[in-house]
């Protein structure tokens, strides 16, 4: 968090705004192409689909509000204005964008690429491309938290009490993305007496407030509300991401952080245990239900690294670390698999764009059971799920309330056995990838592409 070297100077040279701006747009150019490209392939991932659905079912709904209480909240309040895999993009882009920036900066104060070169050697690579095309948020978390280690440090260099209220409200900001962020606060505080060892217990209570009170704040507020309104505390481990890779693939995708912390340890200081803790949140992690990707850590700890680089490298040992990046780079690129759409996805797209085209609140689903399914929704519009007020009667009586019936692989919430013979009163209209649609003889056809990939189990439509 801190560099185990000496204190940068107060004021540190920054290259033009310009140069700033052209390494920027140049570091965030590549991903984002590539991301908009597999979109026009038919990629989505599962937390982007999973932040599209719940935006577009609060806003078909105008029930804004749900959107405070989801956990994090800030990837759904963004998505508002546009939910949609261009903006997803766009918000991606602006995380790597303002890392590169601020890097930027690294590089000027040490007056060597060396930093620029590693940031570059995680993100040019399908890790990198993670946070355009698989979860923007976590580029934004890693932007918010990359600021607030800048503000700290700064602190720590001129003691100025402007610097740590900035690095509270920025790790405050970051909670609001991932539960890392109100770590990194109370661990940054933990740390303050080693800092400031002179600092006497009323001015250190001061520093700690300032520093820890914006996170603490933040989280309480957050889960209070959050109750209040929907009855529950949506704590902050919701899992958008499948699982979390272990702490030996961590460390196998993050060799020039363990290259920096060996550097800092053979000339220990009291900060320069400050550059491990990050890494040690990361494999606690899991054990409170946080899932986060492998390209979430890889970018951490390399970031964590360029932080921690001593100022004053030898030109050799610099580029060594260019090299060893250099390496990771070319190994991510070969065994690191690109993402590309599955067979499934066509299947859940073709289906959801059959069922856009259904009247308002015709289509009954237990949306527990579909996420595969409103991963590709374009609107929430048809459907009546048991979010809405209505579901229960409709259930109870389907062929009074909606048109059709939609059955899926693991609907375990539908209690019409639907998934061995149609409702009283519908006809099956297809069955298709674990899919069973059923409509009221005198509703409209919903015809799918069966063409979207070879399944040979397709069956329908029947009279």
């Amino acid at each position: 968090m801190v560099s185990p070297d000496t204190p940068p100077a107060a004021t540190e040279p920054r290259a033009a705004w310009w140069v700033r701006a052209l390494l920027a747009v140049l570091a965030a150019a590549p991903p984002a192409v590539a991301a908009w490209l597999l979109t026009g392939e038919g990629w989505r991932s599962d937390p982007h689909g999973a932040f599209l659905q719940r935006v577009l079912f609060a806003a078909d709904r105008g029930r804004l509000e749900l959107l405070g209480f989801e956990y994090p909240p800030l990837p759904f309040l963004l998505l508002l204005p546009s939910p949609t895999d261009a903006w997803t993009i766009a918000l991606g882009t602006l995380g790597i964008a303002g890392l590169a920036w601020c890097i930027i900066d690294e590089c000027t104060s040490r007056r060597t690429l060396l930093p620029y070169l590693l940031f570059l050697a995680v993100l040019w690579t399908p890790l990198g491309l993670h946070f355009t095309a698989g979860n923007f948020n976590e580029g934004l978390g890693l932007a918010a938290l990359f600021i607030g280690w800048r503000h700290y440090r700064r602190w720590w260099a001129t003691r100025k009490t402007i610097h740590g209220l900035y690095t509270g409200l920025w790790l405050g900001l970051a909670f609001y993305t991932s539960p890392l962020g109100l770590g990194l606060a109370l661990v940054a505080g933990a740390v303050l007496p080693i800092l400031f060892p002179r600092l006497q217990i009323p001015p250190f209570a001061s520093q700690m407030v300032l520093l820890v009170f914006p996170g603490f704040a933040a989280t309480v507020t957050w889960a209070y509300l959050s109750w209040i309104f929907t009855g529950r505390v949506a704590f902050p481990f919701t899992p958008w991401e499948r699982a979390s890779p272990d702490v030996l693939e961590i460390l196998r995708w993050t060799i020039p952080y363990l290259v920096v912390s060996a550097m800092a340890l053979v000339r220990p200081k009291a900060t320069t245990a400050g550059m491990l803790l990050p890494f040690l949140l990361l494999a606690a992690a899991t054990t409170t239900g946080w899932h986060f990707s492998l390209a979430f850590a890889a970018m951490l700890l390399m970031l964590v690294a360029i932080v921690a680089l001593p100022r004053d490298l030898p030109r050799w040992q610099r580029w060594t670390l260019a090299a060893i990046g250099g390496a990771q780079a070319i190994a991510a690129w070969v065994v690191l698999p690109w993402p590309t759409p599955t067979d499934a996805d066509r299947r859940d797209r073709a289906i959801a764009q059959a069922l856009a085209v259904a009247p308002p609140r015709s289509i009954l689903l237990d949306d527990r059971w579909a996420e595969g399914l409103l991963k590709w929704t374009p609107s929430f519009a048809p459907y009546l799920t048991t979010r809405d007020t209505g579901f229960d009667i409709a259930l109870a009586l389907p062929a009074d309330a909606v048109q059709y019936v939609l059955v899926t692989a693991d609907d375990d919430g539908l209690t019409l056995d639907a998934d061995h013979r149609p409702p009283v009163g519908f006809v099956e209209e297809w069955s298709w990838s674990g899919y069973t649609l059923y409509r009221r003889p005198a509703a409209p056809r919903l015809p799918v592409r069966f063409d979207a990939t070879i399944v040979p189990e397709a069956r329908g439509p029947t009279e």
